[in-house]
């Protein structure tokens, strides 16, 4: 007995280039769809970072005027990489901060005075601002803002609102993350 041409081969594995196309055509289209929600997604984390640490610094300077007593002040840098707090008031706060114990309640780091945190420029495609300018922040050492007004930090991705957060600092020193404007 003879057996037929074929009969004992296995069918071949693998796909045709019809199906491949079909996959790769699904692919794409899944892909353009999740890409933009999870730009989104990556925007609103960058903001809710910057946002969390915003807040943070403000209640580690609280804490630390408390705890010290004395003033505790925040200023904007000069530069990316100094140490020297900027003389001029400014609304954007978005380059590097200063936190520092301020001995002698002038709200100008002296080269003696003791530097408690750094705040390095975030995220450059975040945008950081103050409601009204100012050159320094300070911190009493009963933990109250020694301006006169409470504060109101708008963290936003550049050139969108859409995703934006504001930081409210009390007269009292408390801390706020809200996404409605500071009142």
């Amino acid at each position: 007995m003879r057996a037929s041409p074929g009969a004992g081969r296995k069918p071949s594995a693998g796909f045709t280039l019809i199906e491949l196309l079909v996959v790769v055509a699904l692919i794409a289209i899944t892909t353009s769809f999740a890409v933009p929600s999870f730009q989104s997604f990556l925007e609103r984390a960058r903001t809710d970072a910057a946002t969390a640490e915003v807040a943070g610094l403000f209640s580690l300077a609280r804490s630390e005027a408390i705890r010290r007593n004395a003033p505790v002040t925040i200023c904007r840098a000069t530069t990316a990489t100094s140490t020297v707090c900027a003389q001029d008031a400014q609304a954007d706060w978005g380059g590097r901060w200063i936190l520092f114990q301020d001995t002698d309640n002038d709200q100008i780091r002296a080269a003696t005075e003791e530097i408690i945190r750094v705040r390095d420029a975030g995220n450059a495609g975040l945008a950081l601002s103050l409601a009204a300018p100012v050159q320094a922040i300070q911190i009493t050492s009963r933990g109250f803002l020694s301006a006169g007004n409470a504060l109101a930090f708008h963290v936003a991705a550049s050139g969108s609102d859409r995703l934006a957060r504001n930081v409210c600092v009390s007269q009292s020193g408390r801390v706020d993350q809200r996404t409605a404007t500071c009142s």
